[in-house]
């Protein structure tokens, strides 16, 4: 089964770990069968992926 990724869990990953997961989830999901608990996971995952990619892009930098 497909593990649902927390925003927490997401959080700790960097920008093109991030981006990787993201394409991977987006390969999965067209492999799993519409209303599959799987398909659950990834959709969430993907949501959660998406809303911590924008907080970062919205995010000024830290500085030094």
């Amino acid at each position: 089964m497909i593990a649902f990724f927390t925003i927490y869990e997401l959080e700790q990953l960097a920008d093109d770990q991030l981006d990787e997961l993201y394409a991977v989830l987006e390969r999965l999901l067209m492999a799993t069968a519409t209303g599959t608990a799987e398909r659950r996971n990834i959709l969430a995952s993907l949501e959660n992926t998406t809303r911590v990619r924008n907080r970062r892009c919205a995010t000024p930098a830290q500085s030094l």
